[in-house]
């Protein structure tokens, strides 16, 4: 069902795009900010894995680890999963996002799927995959729907600093904490 939904929103994309000249992307933002503030898991939308997880506000300053909302605009301008990028995952997405990464550090999360199959697709390519968070690995969870996957910037005990996207349902970019034993970790170049 999720398939025929994103289909139809990719289709009215390229209708209103055909129609108009202009496209959905017009009425979008030029650029999301570098980091949203922390949400609480109330305003998150439902089935969001801040919903799931709630939503802890980074414990420690933003390091130099931090990679920023650098995701390109021709995915991150338009309606969330009206494209499919060059991974084979959707647009504004947190498996689209973290393939992305991945294939700037010279490996490859293509055809990977749902966040919820990642660990096992990695570890079937001969990656790592434990419960030890390191700046710059993968966290994954099977939880929800579709599971989840953010990159892990630093790690402070029981916490760790993760970027991410789609984290609230809103098909943004966020800069949160998360419990380090509510997720397993890729070393895909960590």
């Amino acid at each position: 069902m999720r398939r025929l939904t994103r289909l139809a929103a990719a289709f009215a994309a390229s209708a209103a795009l055909a129609f108009t000249g202009t496209g959905v992307a017009a009425a979008q933002p030029a650029a999301h900010p570098a980091a949203h503030p922390a949400t609480p898991a109330s305003a998150a939308r439902a089935g969001s894995m801040a919903a799931q997880f709630g939503t802890l506000a980074p414990t420690a300053a933003a390091s130099p680890l931090l990679i920023g909302d650098i995701y390109p605009a021709k995915w991150r301008n338009i309606p969330q999963d009206s494209v499919v990028d060059d991974w084979n995952m959707y647009n504004r997405e947190c498996v689209s996002w973290a393939a992305f990464n991945i294939d700037r550090h010279g490996e490859s999360a293509n055809n990977y799927g749902d966040a919820k199959y990642w660990d096992d697709n990695a570890r079937n390519n001969g990656y790592r995959v434990d419960n030890s968070p390191t700046s710059g690995s993968i966290a994954q969870t099977d939880a929800g729907t579709h599971g989840h996957v953010a990159i892990v910037d630093s790690v402070h005990g029981s916490t760790a600093t993760v970027e991410d996207y789609n984290w609230n349902g809103d098909g943004h970019y966020l800069v949160h904490d998360i419990n380090v034993g509510d997720f397993r970790y890729i070393h895909f170049y960590a």
